[in-house]
C-alpha cells in the first residue's frame, strides 16, 4: 500500500553521522532557523536566539569518528595519520569483497552490552575495555581519510567553499596564487584549515563529538530514532569504548564514502602475503605518501578513475619508450576530459580487467589473455561504496526503499531520514549546502514535499550522472525551492556563479597540463605544491 509522508514535522532533535562538508552544511542551515521559520542565514553569532529558546532545532549533534572536521579533509585522518590497513581482512577467494559488508568491520553488541545500553547517556556511557579483537574491527572501519601527502584539488578555489562562509577578495586571490604549479588550486591541507575555520567562525564545534563512531540507528515504535554510539577515550594508555544511546526525531547521514571497493580477483589473498617482501600491495584509500610509487620500477594501477589518474603522475618522469606504469582497466571509455587523456598518455600501458594473480612467479594475467610479472607496486583504486553499517537491519527489512532518496535528500520511504552528500557530481560544498537547506525547510513545515506518487515519478526520471552543465538545473535549484524563504540560492552570495562551466573546464585544462609537465620531466611530482 502505497502511503504518503506526513505534510507536517515536529523535528527538534537531529543527529548528523560525520562532520566533513556534509555535517558541516547541516549543521550551519539547521542551526540558523528560528521558530518561527526565519533564516538566520550567514549569521555567525546565533546567541541571542539560543538563549530566548527561539531555534527550531535546538538540539543538534554531529558524530564525527575522527579527532578534527573535515571527512576526506581531516587532518587527523589524513597522511601520515592515516592507520587504514594496507588491504580488508581476507584469507582466500572464498570471500566476496564486492560487497562491503565483508570489507567494514561492525563492532557486536552482545546481550551484555544491549541491556547495560537501556540506561546509557552521554554523560553515563558503558566502559567497555578495547581487546586487540576490537582494535582490528576499529581498524578496519575504515575511519581514515584517502587524502595522502601532496594531494590537491581537482576543483578550482572558487567553488571549493560554502556560499555561507566563502573565500572572498584579498584571501581568495591568495589561495589562488599560492602554488605556481596548480593556480587556482589548493591543497588537500588548505581545504582541512578552511572547514577548520568556518567550524570556528560560525562557532559550530560545540555541536560536535569527536572521536565518536555511530553504530546503530534503529527506528522505535514512537516514530524516533535511536542512535548508538562509541566513543573513542584514552584512560593512562589504556583505550576503552565509551558507549551510549540517545534519541532523535531526525537523522541525517553524511558519512560519506569511506570503505572501499575491492574487486574479487582469483589469487589476489596468496599474491599479496607470498610477495609481501618485494611487491607494495595496497588500496588507494591506505595510501599515506604516494613516493613510493615513484620509487617503484613496475606499478600496477587497478582502476582508470579519478584515484587512479591523481596517483599515476608520482610515477614520473621515467623513460617513455619504455613504458612501464600499468593500468588495469574495466572499459575503454569510463572517463572523458582530463582523466582520459592522462590515463592513455603515451608510457602508460593500458590493460583489462585482471584474470587472476600468479603469486608464485610474481605475475599477473589479465582478461585478454597477456601475462605480465616483475609488478614491484600494486594500488587498488576502484572506488567506494555507498554504505551506511550504521543502519540496522530491521529498518532496511520494513521497508526496503529506505535508501531511495527525493532529490538526492529525503527518503521516500521516512523523510525523517535523509542523506546529505553521497552523489557522483561537481560542486559538492554548493551541493550539500543545498540539501541542508531543504531539510530546513521542510522539517520547519516552511515547505512541503509533494505526494509520494510524485516524487517517484521525480526519481525515477532523475539523471543517472549529475553532469555538470545540469548539476544546477536538476540538483541545486529543485532543492533550493523547498528551502525557508530568505535562504539565498548558493550561487548568487556575494557574486555571482553563472560561469560554472567555464572554471570547471579551466581547471581541468589546468590539472591536464601539469600531469604532461610532471610525465615529461618539466616538473618533478616532489614538488607540485611549490609555492
Amino acid at each position: 500500500m502505497t502511503i504518503d509522508p506526513p505534510q507536517t514535522f515536529s523535528v527538534k532533535s537531529v543527529a548528523i553521522i560525520g562532520a566533513g562538508p556534509s555535517g558541516i552544511a547541516s549543521l550551519h542551515d539547521l542551526s540558523r532557523v528560528t521558530r518561527s521559520g526565519k533564516s538566520l542565514f550567514g549569521e555567525r553569532d546565533i546567541s541571542k536566539y539560543e538563549k530566548e529558546g527561539d531555534l527550531a532545532f535546538p538540539d543538534l549533534v554531529a558524530f564525527e569518528r575522527n579527532a578534527s572536521v573535515g571527512g576526506v579533509w581531516s587532518k587527523s585522518a589524513f597522511a601520515e595519520n592515516n592507520r587504514d590497513p594496507n588491504l580488508p581482512e581476507f584469507k582466500d577467494d572464498s570471500v566476496d569483497l564486492t560487497n562491503p559488508e565483508n570489507v567494514y568491520q561492525k563492532i557486536p553488541i552482545d546481550a551484555g552490552l544491549e541491556k547495560k545500553l537501556g540506561d546509557s547517556s552521554v554523560d553515563h556511557p558503558v566502559k567497555v575495555l578495547v581487546t586487540p579483537e576490537i582494535s582490528t574491527k576499529i581498524q578496519h572501519q575504515w575511519r581514515s581519510s584517502a587524502a595522502y601527502n601532496g594531494l590537491f584539488t581537482n576543483v578550482t578555489n572558487r567553488y571549493m567553499s560554502f556560499s555561507f562562509d566563502e573565500r572572498l577578495g584579498d584571501d581568495l586571490k591568495k589561495i589562488n596564487s599560492k602554488y605556481k604549479h596548480i593556480p587556482d588550486h589548493q591543497s588537500s591541507r588548505d581545504v582541512s584549515d578552511y572547514l577548520e575555520r568556518v567550524v570556528a567562525n560560525n562557532n559550530l564545534e560545540k555541536y560536535i563529538r569527536f572521536n565518536t563512531n555511530v553504530e546503530r540507528v534503529k527506528k522505535l515504535p514512537s516514530g524516533k530514532w535511536e542512535v548508538v554510539a562509541s566513543h573513542l577515550a584514552e584512560e593512562n594508555g589504556v583505550q576503552y569504548l565509551h558507549w551510549y544511546k540517545q534519541i532523535f526525531d531526525a537523522v541525517i547521514i553524511g558519512n560519506g564514502k569511506t570503505v572501499p571497493i575491492v574487486p574479487n580477483i582469483k589469487n589476489m589473498a596468496k599474491f599479496a602475503e607470498v610477495n609481501k617482501d618485494k611487491v607494495t600491495f595496497k588500496l588507494a584509500k591506505s595510501v599515506q605518501d604516494p613516493s613510493f610509487i615513484r620509487n617503484a620500477k613496475k606499478p600496477l594501477f587497478i582502476g582508470s578513475s579519478v584515484s587512479s589518474v591523481d596517483l599515476i603522475q608520482y610515477a614520473f618522469p621515467r623513460d617513455l619508450e619504455k613504458p612501464s606504469v600499468y593500468i588495469s582497466r574495466r572499459t575503454e571509455t569510463a572517463n572523458s576530459g582530463w582523466v582520459m587523456f592522462c590515463s592513455y598518455a603515451k608510457g602508460v600501458v593500458n590493460k583489462p580487467t585482471i584474470e587472476e594473480f600468479l603469486p608464485e612467479s610474481n605475475s599477473v594475467r589479465f582478461s585478454d589473455g597477456t601475462v605480465e610479472s616483475g609488478f614491484d607496486a600494486i594500488i587498488v583504486c576502484t572506488g567506494y561504496h555507498m554504505f551506511y553499517p550504521f543502519i540496522d537491519k530491521s529498518v532496511v527489512d520494513s521497508n526496503p526503499n529506505i535508501f531511495k532518496f527525493f532529490r538526492y535528500t529525503f527518503s521516500m520511504a521516512d523523510p525523517t531520514l535523509a542523506l546529505v552528500g553521497n552523489t557522483y557530481a561537481g560542486f559538492f560544498f554548493n551541493r550539500v549546502e543545498s540539501q541542508a537547506a531543504a531539510l530546513a525547510g521542510v522539517w520547519t513545515n516552511q515547505s512541503k514535499l509533494p505526494s509520494l506518487k510524485e516524487q517517484e515519478q521525480e526519481y525515477e526520471q532523475r539523471p543517472g550522472l549529475l553532469v555538470v552543465p545540469i548539476i544546477d538545473k536538476r540538483f541545486i535549484r529543485p532543492l533550493i525551492s523547498l528551502a525557508i524563504e530568505g535562504r539565498p540560492h548558493p550561487f548568487t552570495v556575494n557574486k555571482e556563479k553563472s560561469d560554472y562551466i567555464y572554471h570547471v573546464a579551466t581547471g581541468g585544462h589546468t590539472i591536464l597540463g601539469l600531469f604532461f609537465k610532471v610525465r615529461n620531466g618539466e616538473v618533478d611530482s616532489r614538488d607540485l605544491l611549490a609555492t
